[in-house]
């Protein structure tokens, strides 16, 4: 190996994923270097971040800083098909038989700061200048200057936090109204995270864009919650479906959402990333003993064997998922409304799927 490289392994950002990561190889024993941007302040963000329940035991694996205590479990996913009704779902998901939790709702803000602290616990060593390292791992840029299969949806996700009286608040629902797609993500017992993801000529922008007239339209639409008050500010963000035809090239692997940006509408993003991660774990896991070059390229095209084409897949998947729910006139409304409500005669199919959502693929 070229003596100017250095055998160590350079995480390239600083976000939650960098973090994340870096935690992971680094309980592994790997000499990890973090590369974060000098002067960097982050604003704070209202975004809320699902976890699945494997996901979650992953990071509970690494020890997470009081990530317990951050996290509001998922017991119950109700959905709506174009009815604001929230005593009557459409269909509902819930683990009969393991009752474990479905998946958690952190805020990112709370989940950076675990991280965080975690870094400073393991004493990682954060580093301004990136350097020749044995292994390169970039969560920020495509520096692999792989081809990108993308598109925009022409939608915003607009998120924001609203503040109600207590109530145990552990089921996450889904209503998929004629502007698009609104999810409610319980926090905590008074506390839920809002998505909702909009056209860019969709009209209730307006709505959105006045916070009273926003909160005198939750408060008669959503009844499950009382006197709803609007509690952060509202964050947009456009959608747009990307995926990296190759996450590596010599010493480089790319991780995160440049490799794969999915729609909001099933909150798997973070979860596709955590899947990443803990492949990544297991394969320098099983590996470490034998001595590899960190950067070796056949460590890395093993990496890629295991998650490129499930990834392709699950995020296409996702994809179909909002194409299904874009057109709403009331045929199709319908047909969406009868497909829910039969699902519940089929109690293996729901288990698959929240399998699916629990784990992605595994072949």
């Amino acid at each position: 190996m070229d003596k100017k490289i250095i055998q160590k392994i350079g995480i390239i950002g600083d976000g939650l994923t960098g973090k994340l990561v870096a935690i992971a190889l680094f309980r592994l024993g790997y000499p990890i270097e973090i590369v974060g941007k000098k002067g960097s302040k982050r604003s704070a963000s209202a975004a809320s971040i699902s976890i699945s329940n494997d996901s979650f035991n992953f990071l509970k694996e690494l020890k997470i800083y009081k990530l317990e205590k951050i996290s509001n479990p998922i017991n119950t996913i109700k959905l709506y098909e174009n009815n604001k009704n929230y005593l009557d779902p459409d269909s509902m998901f819930f683990n009969k038989t393991k009752k474990t939790p479905l998946s958690y709702i952190v805020l990112k803000d709370q989940l950076n700061k675990a991280l965080e602290q975690n870094i400073k616990i393991l004493k990682i060593k954060k580093v301004y200048e990136n350097k020749s390292y044995a292994l390169n791992i970039n969560t920020v840029a495509n520096d692999t200057k792989s081809k990108n299969i993308n598109w925009d949806y022409q939608e915003d996700a607009f998120t924001f936090i609203i503040k109600h009286e207590k109530v145990l608040n552990n089921c996450s629902r889904q209503f998929f109204l004629q502007d698009g797609p609104l999810a409610f993500l319980p926090i905590s017992s008074n506390e839920t995270s809002l998505v909702w993801s909009l056209a860019k000529n969709s009209e209730v922008r307006k709505l959105i864009s006045v916070k009273s007239n926003l909160e005198k339209f939750l408060n008669s639409s959503f009844q499950m919650y009382k006197d709803i008050k609007i509690n952060s500010k509202i964050e947009n963000f456009p959608l747009r479906f990307n995926f990296l035809t190759s996450n590596i090239k010599p010493r480089k692997i790319i991780i995160g959402d440049i490799s794969h940006r999915i729609h909001p509408i099933a909150g798997q993003g973070w979860n596709m990333t955590v899947r990443d991660i803990k492949h990544l774990y297991d394969l320098y896991k099983s590996k470490k003993k034998y001595g590899y070059d960190y950067g070796e390229l056949s460590l890395l095209e093993q990496y890629e064997t295991k998650v490129k084409y499930n990834n392709l897949i699950f995020a296409s998947s996702i994809d179909l998922v909002r194409r299904l729910f874009k057109f709403n006139n009331k045929e199709i409304s319908n047909l969406r409304k009868k497909g829910f409500r039969q699902l519940d005669k089929f109690p293996e199919i729901k288990s698959e799927i929240i399998k699916f959502a629990d784990r992605g693929l595994s072949f």
